[in-house]
């Protein structure tokens, strides 16, 4: 394959590039780790792909936002989002995707479409580096959604990472142009790298926060039924209806909008619809992260700390895990999106 532009390997080094390069690979380490230790890896990572996705739709030029895609993964469709008409399925290379993050033991040439050409010296180059010089090379040779999706395949399979990470699907659209300077591209992609990562890291100390607030504020109810199951698949899907809710828990309608009431009453969802009918509730972090709801101001407010025994909080800590856990069984990165 005739490149029509320079590599990225060769790319000229200066003390501005050098500590880009020191930032973002820090960043994927604290978020790695992080990952790799979190009782709430599952969910993160699916909410992860959700938004990974949307960025390379994105930079495939499809006029999309990252709230369509997780109305889109939920099944709930958000009020003032406009319905999606295309000719074309845009979610089509989702599935395959969470399949590939999934998948274990290839190497990092395995399923790519071409065959990259490595020159004198990539082997021993910086990781992040060899990993955008392949996704230049993808980009080039293949006009599909797939070159953008790629790196944290790359990324794991590469050994940078010992989680797949798919919230770091990112690129840029100069990257399938032949006159672009090398060196400020570089230097782009490596500050959206570690800009992507700090942002995922963030992501995930809300879903672990989220599991802690849920815990307590359950703790303190006297009868909390569906509660528990509620609250731990909202991990998995932050964005639900008493239609979705009802569905997922086996509830009779009226049921599931009573529960989500509850829930919200004790903070653990927010009702975003605006409508007395057809609601929609969102998990507070994930409803200001896409500008449903506007961040809240001041002070945060203190924790709620957990009432009732030891016993009756281990209970409800236990009861929590096995539900999470079936949500991870259901909606793991080898689980089918539906």
């Amino acid at each position: 394959m005739a490149r029509p532009s320079p590599s990225l390997m060769s790319v000229p080094w200066t003390t501005e590039l050098a500590g880009a390069l020191e930032a973002a690979a820090s960043a994927i380490a604290r978020l790695d780790a992080r990952v790799s230790a979190s009782s709430v890896a599952s969910a993160w990572a699916l909410r992860a792909a959700w938004t990974g996705y949307s960025k390379a739709l994105q930079l495939q030029g499809e006029e999309i936002d990252e709230i369509d895609v997780f109305s889109w993964a939920t099944g709930v469709q958000l009020s003032g989002r406009p319905h999606r008409e295309s000719l074309h399925d845009p979610f089509s290379a989702f599935v395959p995707w969470q399949r590939s993050l999934a998948a274990t033991g290839h190497h990092w040439q395995e399923q790519l479409p071409f065959t990259p050409e490595l020159e004198d010296g990539f082997a021993g180059a910086p990781a992040l580096l060899r990993a955008f010089e392949v996704t230049r090379q993808f980009a080039l040779a293949d006009r599909s959604i797939l070159p953008w999706l790629w790196l944290p395949v790359l990324l794991h399979r590469m050994g940078v990472t010992r989680s797949a990470l798919p919230s770091v699907a990112c690129g840029d659209k100069a990257l399938r142009f032949g006159t672009v300077q090398q060196g400020p591209l570089a230097l782009r992609l490596l500050r959206h790298l570690a800009k992507t990562a700090d942002r995922s890291l963030k992501a995930l100390e809300a879903i672990e926060a989220d599991r802690r607030k849920a815990i307590s504020a359950i703790s303190g109810v006297h009868r909390p039924g569906e509660l528990t199951s509620l609250a731990a698949g909202l991990l998995h899907h932050p964005v639900t209806s008493p239609e979705r809710t009802a569905a997922g828990l086996r509830l009779t309608l009226s049921g599931a909008g009573k529960l989500l009431d509850r829930a919200a009453q004790l903070g653990l969802v927010q009702e975003v619809s605006g409508r007395r009918s057809w609601r929609v509730y969102v998990v507070p972090d994930v409803a200001v992260a896409l500008g449903l709801v506007a961040a809240p101001r001041g002070r945060p407010r203190k924790a709620l700390e957990p009432q009732g025994s030891s016993k009756d909080l281990n209970d409800i800590v236990s009861s929590f895990d096995r539900d999470m856990a079936e949500f991870d069984a259901r909606y793991s990165f080898s689980s089918s999106v539906e």
